[in-house]
Formats: structure tokens, C-alpha cells, sequence
């Protein structure tokens, strides 16, 4: 039996419809979350939240329709913390720039495309999101709203965020609270359940990951952050044997991490805000274990990324999470000159695309034969174009979701996972040449 979660006063009158169906239901929807988790009462947010939007059925049971938001945001109903929209969690999503070459047919309705203007348009959910914008929502379209939010949570500060690679970036690399909760009720009522990363005795380290390989590259970052997921499942690691990481490598590293397992918070002693050692994270407690992984251990996760029968590369895609600016600028550099054999897709966070077309990245895409888009992921986007059947990528992520999405017998999608550099190299010559060294 559930038990009911204590609530204050105020709290209950929300839970009674004293505040309006909105937020009544919202309100439901928490406490069914609070009785499913086993957290005690809520906690209130002082940080931002960010959610899968529109994001109207909080459940099956508490569906928010357009009308009552509609009426919600007329009668001045607005997000009570600073909201940022991720990715629609739609199963066919367009990017929001550069859809106009996805060259991708709808697999819910064959005569329909997803570069047809018209279902684009659909796509966009103008309506829902109007509504939004009006409560304050800002539709930043991203899986790593960090790289353009630009109002970034303090350490300490209690959040309601969703997407595997923000999570770890919340609670491990800034320090912030929070859970993978993230919702219109999270943030219309600035208010989350109270358990797991909230609390500060369950942010403590209790294993110990060890290697004997000095993780500094990229592709190490992520195939590291893959295996220690593997290792840890839902534990809170204290990972060495690791150079100081770039944003690049964070975003590796954190989606990795939360895809092989459901790693949402770890230490790197002496770098992240919550371990300056390593009696700090782990509050003085011995470890319940250690895990050790070798060069085997990382060589036969990197293996285990890659599907292919063939190393002849239909599609090369970039992207997952979406790129920071300096991606971006890095790949302008070794495309510059080249030509490629066949399609590259590259995917960033929209507030970034003009930036990017502004600096002249864009362009020098163009002349190569790549493709910049944002807002999407081939994962998200639900299909590739006709005749792709081997993809290469340079996310273990990515790599994983998408060997998930067409698992039918007759034609399940290859992947070719290495480094970025591997995957360039696949773009200009049709060939799958990375291997783990």
C-alpha cells in the first residue's frame, strides 16, 4: 500500500483544487510520484527545471488538456523556476533548422515526409508552445540545455531536470540537485519529490572505479563512461584514472555514463564541486566496493558499440548530445577543403545555429557536403533516408538508441561507433576504418 506523502498547507490546498485544475493535477501527479519513489514530502526548487515538452500527459492518469492550459496562462499562470524546453519527446521530430534536407519519409504515414513543409509545420506544435512561451517557457529545443541556457544552478541548489546526459551534468559537474523528473508539474509548482539525488547522504560515493589507462581523448571519455555504467548500474561512482575534462568530454562522458547504466551522479576527486578529495565523497565511509577496468574491459565496451556487417558507411551523423560551438568549430577545421563520399549530418542546439552560420561554419559544411541541423537526433527523428542501412557515430548514446530503433529482422540499422576523427574519415570515403587503440 502507498503511503501518503506529508504535505504542508499549502500543499493540500493545491491538492484540493483551491488553486485551480492545473495545478491540481499537477499536484496528483507529485504525489503519485512521492508514493512510487517512497519520498516522505516534497522538496521546493530554487533552481530551473527543464522537460520533454509540450509535455501535457503527466501520466495516464493526469492528462493536462490544451484548453486548461490555455485558460491556466490566460488567468496569468506562469512556471514558478526558470524552464527550459528539451527535445520534443515526439517519436517523429524534425530538426528545427536544416529539416529541409532530412530526405526522410514518415514511417507512421508513408505519403508523408519529414521534410514537406506542411509537416514540419505540425511538427513545430506551435499552438502548445505558444501557451508555454506566455508561462515563461524558454524553448532552447535541446538535450544539453547547458551549452545556451546561460542561467546555469548553483551548487546546492535543487532542480527538476530530464535527458540522460543533464542529469550527471546537474548533479556532477555543477553540484546542483536533481532527478530525472523534470515535468510541467515539477515546474508550474517549483516543487519535485524529495529522495535520491535531493539528498545529500545518497549523493555520497560508494564504489571506487579504477583504471589503468589515463582517460584523456574523447573517444576515452566515452567509452570510459559506458563502461562505468555498466559496472555501477544506478551507484554513485568515484571514477579516477581521468584528466581534467573538457565540455565536450563532460557531455561524453555523462550521457555515456547514464546510458550504459543509470549513472546520475559520480565524483572525479579534485575536479568536481562535491569531491575536492576523496574522503569528501564519500562523506568518510569506506567503499562498498571497487571496480577495476582495464584495457579489456574498455576495448570489449567499445566493441560492443559497434553493429555492423559491413564497413561500407551509408550516413555519417554528429551530434548526440547536441555539439557546443567549439565542436563545431573544430569539425569546420578538419572539413575545410574536403569533400565528402556521402551524407554527414551534424546536429547542434538551435540558439547555436546562427552563431554557427555567423562565424562562417555553416558555409564550409555546405561546400563540403555536410549537413548542419538542430534540434533533433537521428534516434528522435524516428528513421533515416531510403538506402541507409550502416551509420557510423561518435557517441556510445547514440550508438546504443540507435541500434534499439529498427529491430526488425529484415532490416536492422548498422552502427559503426568510434571517434570523431574515424567517423570524418567515413564521411569523405565511404569506409568504416576506426578501431579501438
Amino acid at each position: 500500500m502507498f503511503q501518503m506523502p506529508t504535505l504542508t498547507d499549502d500543499e493540500k490546498r493545491i491538492l484540493q483544487g483551491e488553486e485551480g485544475t492545473v495545478k491540481q493535477k499537477c499536484m496528483q501527479y507529485l504525489v503519485e510520484l512521492c508514493q512510487v519513489s517512497g519520498a516522505e514530502r516534497l522538496v521546493d526548487l530554487d533552481g530551473t527545471g527543464d522537460m520533454h515538452s509540450p509535455g501535457l500527459g503527466l501520466s495516464q492518469y493526469y492528462v493536462i488538456t490544451l484548453d486548461e492550459l490555455a485558460d491556466f496562462a490566460d488567468k496569468g499562470g506562469r512556471f514558478a523556476i526558470p524552464t527550459f524546453a528539451d527535445k520534443s519527446p515526439f517519436g517523429e521530430q524534425p530538426p528545427i533548422h536544416g529539416w529541409e534536407k532530412c530526405n526522410i519519409c514518415s514511417y507512421k504515414n508513408p505519403n508523408a515526409r519529414q521534410d514537406d513543409p506542411k509537416f514540419h509545420a505540425a511538427a513545430l506544435h506551435e499552438d502548445e508552445y505558444k501557451i508555454l512561451r506566455k508561462m515563461g517557457m524558454i524553448t532552447t529545443h535541446s538535450c544539453a540545455n547547458y551549452l545556451t541556457m546561460s542561467y546555469l544552478p548553483s551548487v546546492g541548489q535543487h532542480c527538476s531536470w530530464f535527458e540522460s546526459s543533464q542529469m550527471p551534468y546537474c548533479n556532477a559537474t555543477l553540484g546542483a540537485r536533481t532527478n530525472f523528473d523534470g515535468s510541467l508539474a515539477t515546474c508550474i509548482l517549483a516543487k519535485a519529490p524529495y529522495y535520491d539525488m535531493h539528498i545529500t547522504e545518497n549523493r555520497l560515493g560508494t564504489i571506487l572505479v579504477e583504471t589503468d589507462r589515463l582517460i584523456k581523448t574523447d573517444l576515452e571519455w566515452d567509452v570510459y563512461g559506458f563502461a562505468v555504467g555498466e559496472a555501477v548500474d544506478v551507484e554513485v561512482p568515484v571514477v579516477t584514472g581521468t584528466s581534467r575534462p573538457t565540455t565536450t568530454q563532460y557531455q561524453k562522458f555523462n550521457s555515456a555514463a547514464s546510458t550504459g547504466g543509470a549513472v546520475r551522479m559520480y565524483h572525479l576527486p579534485g575536479i568536481t564541486p562535491e569531491a575536492p578529495t576523496i574522503e569528501h565523497a564519500t562523506g568518510g565511509k569506506p567503499f562498498a566496493r571497487n571496480v577495476f577496468i582495464d584495457n579489456a574491459i574498455l576495448r570489449g565496451a567499445y566493441e560492443s558499440l559497434n553493429f555492423h556487417k559491413t564497413d561500407v558507411v551509408d550516413l555519417v551523423y554528429l551530434g548526440c548530445p547536441h555539439l557546443n560551438i567549439v565542436d563545431l568549430q573544430r569539425l569546420s577545421v578538419k572539413l575545410e577543403g574536403k569533400k565528402c563520399k556521402i551524407p554527414l549530418w551534424i546536429m547542434t542546439a538551435p540558439w547555436l545555429y546562427d552563431n554557427a552560420k555567423a562565424l562562417g561554419y555553416v558555409s564550409i559544411f555546405e561546400k563540403a557536403g555536410a549537413h548542419l541541423m538542430s534540434g533533433a537526433c537521428l534516434a528522435a527523428m524516428g528513421a533515416v533516408p531510403e538506402g541507409v542501412y550502416n551509420v557510423a557515430v561518435d557517441t556510445a548514446k547514440q550508438a546504443q538508441y540507435i541500434t534499439g530503433c529498427y529491430p526488425d529482422d529484415d532490416y536492422r540499422l548498422g552502427v559503426c561507433y568510434g571517434g570523431t576523427d574515424d567517423c570524418i574519415d567515413a564521411a569523405l570515403t565511404g569506409k568504416w576504418r576506426g578501431e579501438w587503440k
